[in-house]
């Protein structure tokens, strides 16, 4: 059974200010990193795992060019992406949804951009490869996911004592899992980063 990350990340965002601040934030550092290759795509983009919506304000924004969507487990991350892209038209109440697992609410081959930074790592290992199956499974042919996973050990435990990063695993594990078409590592941090076209026999 998969824990209640819904509860251990409704307290993470409760308890701890790193959660609010961008500059600590590695999807919106990462995006603002690589906004001159950004700002040249186009189209729907979903943020896995969206926190309080410092990467969805980025690529809503000019000089890029998407319709951003966002999901989280959180109710506050929810409550302030949904402020953050209040600039926004959405008129059916889905451009950002508060999600209970790993499926994502939305049909296949949906998303020219998936970004997903430092989440994966959050999860236990089964989740892992049903997130990574759902994220390839709502990419268009021709999309783009852009993420990054942390290496080591977190530096908070979560309500259970246990840590925030529950599956730490070295690099060559997750590229094996990752299968990404471009990656980098940053030692001194312990993040890599990864770029992964969609592929014919996926979606």
């Amino acid at each position: 059974m998969s824990p209640d990350y819904r509860e251990i990340y409704n307290q993470v965002l409760a308890t701890n200010d790193n959660y609010h601040r961008a500059e600590n934030s590695p999807g919106f550092l990462n995006c603002v990193r690589h906004l001159d290759q950004l700002k040249l795509l186009h189209g729907r983009a979903l943020d896995v795992g969206c926190g309080v919506g410092f990467v969805c304000q980025l690529l809503s924004r000019r000089p890029c060019r998407f319709d951003v969507y966002g999901v989280d487990v959180a109710d506050e991350a929810i409550a302030q992406t949904r402020q953050r892209l209040a600039h926004l038209p959405d008129p059916h109440g889905i451009r950002v949804q508060r999600i209970d697992g790993c499926r994502l609410p939305y049909p296949d081959e949906h998303f020219h951009l998936i970004t997903c930074f430092d989440v994966l790592e959050h999860l236990d290992e089964a989740d892992i490869d049903i997130l990574i199956g759902e994220i390839q499974r709502v990419m268009r042919r021709g999309g783009l996911w852009f993420g990054s996973v942390s290496c080591r050990l977190s530096g908070s435990l979560d309500l259970y004592g246990a840590n925030l990063h529950r599956t730490v695993r070295n690099p060559e594990w997750w590229l094996n899992r990752l299968e990404p078409d471009e990656a980098k590592f940053e030692r001194h941090d312990g993040q890599l980063t990864f770029w992964r076209k969609s592929r014919a026999n996926e979606g």
